[in-house]
């Protein structure tokens, strides 16, 4: 067994497939790789993924196992095409130990040669080592992103997270001091009895430590995670007060000179980073490694889906339904979601995708709909999400869903 995740907690599927079925086709030119870790040392209680409780390295070594075989055997499918970016996410992939992380960068080095398009690695702090920190910064264009989520030790503790702040800034300035090595956070805005100010001890820190990248999401109330099954909904979730904090910290963050990369994403980096997050907004096709993982090809959804079975004969004997095919209206409704993620409304790419008489009515009546109910603003005379049009996120993705579907 690679993997004891219960199929109950299946990871929800983030596309909208229709009910017709296709077997895998090739890539276009360009892709993305996305290579899951499902392990944590413990579970977040904002979080609601299905993770598996990380106790024993040998089932992280037989995990590590599976995704270079996995890799191996896509490789010739891998190879022929243009890889622009590697995201190496979970779960936590920092529960990994020197000697795996060493074992994953060298294959993957092997596969695709040293200068590897950009890297991000995932890191909790509570897991990262000096020691993990020294074997990311050997290998070529890698981005290292923490999700330190607050500097406040007193909400780090209520979410069930290490809340040694101390330490996670000293991980931080070891692993900046690292030249070859870029650095990113993740922050939570709005958590379970937060207060407007909490933003300003954040970003004071960050400014002391130089973060140049940080992505800044608000709190969410999410089924099946801890906070959702045993705290007063009402009290974990107020709208309108999140709105206001959401506003503030926004407001906060372009005032020291961070540009808006993307809903979430900040940044004063030169370089740009985070080509994986990049090309799925901009529409683009990736290749999922490890159990859970998805994959996006030619409007097509697969799903790794093989808890408890044999991995190898997984593989050689994918099932048709693992595999989705996207129709032109599941399609329109997929790229329009990814359309309203970016900084600013990118309706020309959706235009030159799809036939321009079809979508343009679509567009037309979603830009209304979103103006009407505040969720989007005109700024520079380009449309963007509004600060509650960000917060309420799945109310946007309903109405994407109905300005198509009716």
């Amino acid at each position: 067994m690679i993997s004891n995740i219960d199929k109950s907690e299946a990871i929800p599927m983030l596309f909208i497939p229709s009910v017709e079925q296709t077997a895998m086709k090739t890539l276009k030119k360009e892709y993305a790789l996305y290579i899951h870790i499902p392990y944590c040392e413990k579970k977040c209680h904002f979080c609601s993924i299905p993770v598996t409780r990380f106790t024993d390295e040998m089932v992280l070594d037989r995990y590590v196992d599976a995704l270079l075989y996995e890799l191996k055997y896509k490789e010739e499918f891998l190879k022929k095409n243009t890889l622009i970016g590697i995201h190496i996410g979970g779960g936590t992939p920092s529960v990994l130990s020197v000697l795996q992380i060493k074992r994953l960068f060298d294959f993957i080095t092997e596969m695709f040669g040293k200068e590897l398009p950009e890297v991000v690695f995932e890191a909790n702090p509570a897991s990262l080592t000096k020691e993990k920190i020294d074997v990311l910064s050997q290998y070529y264009n890698v981005t290292l992103n923490l999700g330190v989520q607050t500097f406040n030790s007193q909400r780090l503790q209520e979410i069930n997270r290490m809340n040694d702040v101390e330490a996670i800034k000293e991980c931080l300035r070891y692993a900046m001091q690292k030249e070859n090595l870029h650095v990113g956070i993740d922050l939570i805005v709005g958590l379970p009895n937060s207060k407007i100010i909490d933003f300003d001890n954040d970003i004071k820190i960050v400014r002391e430590l130089g973060i140049k990248n940080i992505f800044i999401y608000s709190y969410r109330l999410e089924e099946k995670s801890f906070f959702y099954n045993y705290f007063d909904k009402k009290k974990c979730f107020l709208q309108n007060d999140m709105i206001r904090k959401m506003e503030y910290a926004e407001e906060r963050i372009k005032n020291f000179g961070y540009i808006a990369k993307s809903i979430y994403y900040w940044s004063i980096e030169k370089d740009s980073l985070y080509r994986y997050t990049s090309h799925q907004m901009n529409g683009g096709e990736w290749v999922g490694i490890g159990d859970g993982a998805y994959s996006y090809l030619e409007h097509s959804v697969m799903h790794n889906n093989f808890i408890g079975r044999n991995y190898q004969k997984y593989l050689n004997e994918i099932k048709q339904n693992q595999i989705f095919a996207q129709n032109v209206t599941s399609q329109m409704i997929w790229d329009i979601s990814l359309m309203v993620k970016k900084d600013v409304f990118d309706t020309k790419r959706i235009i030159q995708k799809l036939w321009k008489n079809l979508v343009e009515p679509y567009l037309r009546k979603l830009g209304k709909r979103l103006e009407e109910n505040g969720y989007s603003q005109n700024r520079n005379n380009k449309v963007c999400l509004s600060v509650k049009g960000k917060v309420l996120l799945d109310d946007v993705d309903k109405i994407i869903q109905e300005v198509v579907l009716n």
